[in-house]
Order: C-alpha cells, then sequence, then structure tokens
C-alpha cells in the first residue's frame, strides 16, 4: 500500500510540473504573437493579419500620445529615438572612415626605439688626413740646383719605367714624386674644391695665364706618359699617393687582443691628394676584414716626419674622420649644416694621442623626398650622396668642354671615354663673363644615406714622444650597445584593412562582408529597379523570371524555403510577413482536479 500511494504521489508531481511547463510556453507564445499584432481571440487561437490584405489607413488622431508619459516614452518616441542614435552612430562611422583613409593617404609613419647590446663592432672605415707641409716634410729641395738638373733626373726615370708594372712597382725618386704629386692635386682643385663657376672660372685661368705655362707642359708631358704606359688616372693617384707616404709611415695595422696569434695585413688606400692635404684609409680584403670583439685599442698609426724642414713651418694638425668620407674639405661636395660628429682634428705632430669612438645612434629612415628628411638607400653598385655630387661636377664640365675631368674619371663608363675622353683643358674655352655655370639642379637629387650613424669621439694627448719627429696615434673603442631608431609605415595593406572594419564595425556593428552586400544590392536595385521602370514606361517589358534566378543559394526556414543572394538587403528581415502562424495547443487544465484525474489515469495503467 505505502508502495502504491508513493508511485501516486511521483505520479502527480510530474503532471503538475509538465502541466505548468505548458502554461509558460502558452504565455509566452500569447505574448510574442501579441507584439506581433495578432489578434487573440481566446485562449487556444489567435487571428494573424494578412500580408496580401490592405491595410487599414491610420487616423492622425490616433498617432497623437495621450499623456506626457507616452509623449516621452510611447511608441512614437521610441521609434524616432532609435532613428537619431543610429543616425548619429552612422555619423560618426562615416567621420572614422573618412579620418582613416585620409591619414593613409599621408603615408604616416611610425618608429621604434630600441637598445642594442653587441657582441662585436664592425671595423669603421676611418679616413686619415695630413697636411701637404708634413707629407712633403721628407723632400729635401734644392732651390740653387738648375731646373735642367730636375728635369734630366725625372726624365732618367721615367725611361727606366717603360711599361705598366715597372712603373707601379719600382720605386719613384722624390722629383717625380713631387711632380706628379702636383699634377693631381692641381687636376683635383681645378675639378672639385671648389663651386661649380669657380671650377669654370680655374679652367679658364689654367688654359690662358702665362705664368702657368711650364706647368701645362709638364702636365702634358706626364699626360703622354700615362697614355703609352695604358695607366688609368686612379692608378696614378694609388701609386703618388703610396710614394708620398711610402717616406713617413713606419707603422700602419689593425690590432687585435691576441696580436701575437692574430696577423691582420692592411693596405693603404689613398682617397684624396690636394694642394692643401693627402686623406688616405686602411684598406681590408675578405680574408682580412676582421670585426671589433674586444673593447680598447683596435688600430694604431706611427707617423715620421723631418723636424729639420718643419722647424719654421706652423703645420696643420692632422685628422681622423669615423664616417670614412673622402676627404676633411668634403664641405664643398655635401649639403649644408651637416653633422659633423665622429671626426677629431687635434692631431698634431710629436705626440701620442689616443682616440676613443663608440657608437652612440644608429638611424634607418623610410626613403622620402620631404624637405629636411629627404634620404634614399644606396643599395651596392649605386652611388653615395657624396659620388652623386661628384658626378654631377663631372657632367657639368663635359657639357662645357666636351670630355671628362682626370680627377673623377673613376666614376665614368668605358663607353663614354670614348665620346668624352680625358680633359686637356688647353683645349677647352670656357666664357667666364656671359657663361653662369652650376651643378644645383643636378645635385638636388643627390639625397643623404637612409641609414645614418653618429659617432661620439673623445680625444687625449698622452704627452709628448721621446723622439721630436714620431706621432703616434691609436684608435680605441667604447662600449659595444648604442641606440637604435627604424622608421617603418605605419599601415600595411593587411593592417589598413583590419583598422577599417574595426572603424565600421565600432558603432554600427557592421563588416567588410556587409558592405560588399549592401553594394551588390544598391547596384542591384537601381539596375533591376529604375532602370527597367524606365523601360516598362517605353513600352517595353522584361521577362519577371529574370528576377528570380539571382539566388546564389536557398534557406529553409521552417515554413518555406527562401531564396537568399548577396544582392538580398541585409538589413530586411528574414520573415517579411513577421513570424508564421503557430499551430493550434490544446488549453490548459485549470483544475487540480483535472490533474488529479490525469495522475489517476496514469497510476490506474502503472497497476
Amino acid at each position: 500500500e505505502t508502495r502504491r500511494e508513493v508511485i501516486m504521489i511521483m505520479a502527480l508531481g510530474q503532471t503538475i510540473y509538465e502541466d505548468e511547463k505548458a502554461y509558460q510556453e502558452e504565455q509566452r507564445r500569447r505574448r510574442r504573437l501579441m507584439r506581433m499584432g495578432a489578434k487573440i481571440k481566446d485562449s487556444t487561437s489567435v487571428e494573424m493579419h494578412d500580408v496580401n490584405e490592405p491595410r487599414r489607413a491610420v487616423n492622425p488622431e490616433d498617432e497623437k500620445p495621450s499623456s506626457w508619459k507616452d509623449a516621452l516614452f510611447g511608441r512614437r518616441a521610441r521609434k524616432y529615438a532609435f532613428i537619431f542614435i543610429v543616425a548619429f552612430l552612422a555619423v560618426l562611422t562615416v567621420k572614422d572612415v573618412f579620418d582613416l583613409f585620409e591619414e593613409y593617404f599621408e603615408y604616416p609613419k611610425e618608429s621604434d626605439i630600441n637598445i642594442v647590446f653587441n657582441d662585436s663592432m664592425t671595423m669603421p672605415n676611418v679616413t686619415f688626413c695630413m697636411s701637404r707641409a708634413q707629407a712633403w716634410s721628407h723632400f729635401k729641395l734644392n732651390l740653387s740646383a738648375p731646373a735642367d738638373e730636375w728635369d734630366a733626373v725625372v726624365d732618367e726615370s721615367l725611361a727606366n719605367m717603360t711599361d705598366h708594372d715597372s712603373f707601379m712597382k719600382q720605386p719613384w725618386d722624390y722629383r717625380l714624386v713631387m711632380e706628379a704629386y702636383d699634377m693631381i692635386a692641381t687636376y683635383s682643385s681645378l675639378e672639385r674644391e671648389t663651386t661649380a663657376h669657380g671650377s669654370a672660372r680655374s679652367i679658364h685661368v689654367f688654359k690662358n695665364s702665362p705664368r702657368l705655362a711650364a706647368k701645362r707642359k709638364t702636365f702634358k708631358k706626364w699626360r703622354d706618359i700615362l697614355d703609352s704606359r695604358r695607366i688609368t688616372f686612379d692608378e696614378f693617384t694609388q701609386k703618388t699617393g703610396i710614394e708620398v707616404l711610402r717616406r713617413s709611415m713606419q707603422r700602419f695595422r689593425r690590432r687585435t687582443f691576441d696580436d701575437d696569434d692574430t696577423v691582420i695585413k692592411t693596405k693603404l688606400r689613398i682617397s684624396w691628394i690636394s694642394q692643401m692635404q693627402i686623406c688616405y684609409q686602411p684598406e681590408f680584403d675578405k680574408d682580412n676584414y676582421k670585426t671589433i670583439d674586444d673593447q680598447g685599442v683596435f688600430f694604431d698609426m706611427l707617423l715620421s716626419h723631418n723636424a729639420e724642414n718643419t722647424e719654421d713651418q706652423k703645420i696643420d694638425c692632422m685628422s681622423v674622420d669615423f664616417h670614412g668620407r673622402p676627404s676633411s674639405l668634403n664641405r664643398f661636395m655635401e649639403g649644408k649644416g651637416r653633422s659633423r660628429d665622429g671626426f677629431i682634428d687635434e692631431i698634431c705632430l710629436g705626440q701620442r694621442h689616443e682616440v676613443t669612438a663608440h657608437v652612440t645612434a644608429l638611424y634607418q629612415m623610410l626613403e622620402n623626398d620631404e624637405q629636411g628628411t629627404r634620404c634614399r638607400d644606396v643599395e651596392d653598385g649605386e652611388d653615395s650622396e657624396f659620388n652623386c655630387r661628384s658626378r654631377c661636377r663631372m657632367e657639368m664640365i663635359r657639357d662645357a668642354c666636351h670630355c671628362t675631368p682626370l680627377s673623377l674619371s673613376y666614376l665614368a663608363k668605358k663607353e663614354d671615354m670614348e665620346i668624352f675622353p680625358l680633359c686637356d683643358y688647353t683645349q677647352c674655352t670656357v666664357d667666364v663673363q656671359k657663361g653662369n655655370y652650376s651643378d644645383t639642379e643636378c645635385a638636388n637629387k643627390c639625397f643623404p644615406d637612409c641609414r645614418q650613424i653618429r659617432f661620439e669621439v673623445d680625444h687625449s694627448v698622452k704627452g709628448r714622444m721621446l723622439r721630436p719627429d714620431l706621432t703616434l696615434v691609436e684608435l680605441s673603442w667604447g662600449p659595444f650597445e648604442y641606440l637604435t631608431m627604424e622608421q617603418q609605415w605605419k599601415y600595411t595593406p593587411t593592417t589598413f584593412i583590419a583598422a577599417l572594419g574595426g572603424s565600421i564595425g565600432m558603432w554600427l556593428g557592421l563588416s567588410i562582408l556587409s558592405l560588399i552586400q549592401l553594394v551588390t544590392y544598391s547596384y542591384t536595385y537601381f539596375t533591376k529597379k529604375i532602370v527597367n521602370e524606365k523601360i516598362l514606361k517605353k513600352g517595353n517589358t522584361f521577362d519577371r523570371k529574370d528576377e528570380d534566378d539571382d539566388g546564389d543559394f536557398s534557406i529553409d526556414n521552417g515554413t518555406e524555403r527562401k531564396k537568399m543572394s548577396l544582392a538580398e538587403n541585409p538589413f530586411a528581415e528574414f520573415f517579411p510577413g513577421g513570424s508564421p502562424e503557430q499551430p493550434k495547443r490544446g488549453s490548459k487544465p485549470n483544475s487540480r482536479q483535472a490533474s488529479l484525474d490525469k495522475a489517476s489515469t496514469h497510476y490506474k495503467s502503472h497497476l
């Protein structure tokens, strides 16, 4: 008996739970249908509005609010508030998208700043410059000797060097060195160490001045020697510079922490010869180009000079440039206001000098043409800014004299040398009074390198040398870490599309796919509605069946299969006429007796 009562109570509880659940579901269905405008007839049936039946005209008086609450929170107020919010958010979206496009087409940049900690540093391109008086201090001139004796020694020496190899390998008498140096320095001064108009004026003076007749004759002799032995002007410059420095250079070497175990062969390269100074650089081949792995001295140079010949002269101090510029006079070939970091010009004679350098910053900018920051990336085989400006000077002289300047011939191509041979300025006619010679227009196209390095140089004098005719220069490297700043574009195509998607989705929740669908829908609407209506007005007809063939796929919404397309209105409802009519359900039992009867029936079935 107890078991039967328990089963009956459990069945009664289950029935009550199911009836309550059905009642709640019915109430939700009725509220949903009322929101869609359905008319409730009784507890079990509803009357849906026929979408094909014309709606009754709305009386304007019925739309007026009946109270202040209805005016502030009624249906019309909520409708206008919704329209205002959507319009306001749409304006914000359009503004954000417009600002994004405007910023994108300004090509904005951003910079990343980091500190780099290195285990080693690259050997810098160091340039040493000394004055001509210091370089010539070993040459003892006998001013009382006749000129014929000088010429005889020069001619005899040249007669013993009949071919290219002997000319380049045999040591020269100091008279040959001085004549060759004077020739190279004169051409450099004419062609490079002045402005464009100053170069034209110097060429005019060199051609017509009577006091330079002997120099013109000497240069003509050397030109014939070079042509007969097939020696280029650049080879001639290197040989002359090495012969000048051979008498002064006592030590010129690259040093490492383990000097006893590592020997690095260091060559000498002449970068500049002029009437004021001679400049040179250490040069290494591929096998001897080593990085700087330890702080401290990495290069030293020991020079000698003839103290007797320089005793009554004021000798300019030497200079060291860690940027590797060809000379300390390159201000004539570069733009204005450039930084002079990494440069020291206080290496005076008879002293021991220690020069400590380290990199403070490395800037990598993007190529641009903006005033003040314009630059170009210099790739292998391309001209640096200095060579670009030198090429402009070469083109200016070619236009004036129809020949290639000797000191700039290293920039010329072989095929161009047949059209523009090396210059013989005695055949060049320059009208200095009426002519206006300038290379500014060409030089404006020469941009600095986008990769800029900034050095900090500390110089200290460690006292005088024991021998007054010696000068010691030691180059040391400081810390290996430095600051880097690298520019990059703020937007790439991928990041721009992502930013655009964020802008249109921020306020209205749109996406790129929504925009594509909206554009497609607008195009379809204008082409099939407006255009076809105009055609119909003219008496033409079109097949309405074509309109139904735009669906790309179909969706079953429960009562029908509906064709969907990218041309569909993205803001349209899936059920245009509201929710489909729900099937009728039985009425909810309202009495407890009915529940008990149902439970009793369930209990009897168990028995």
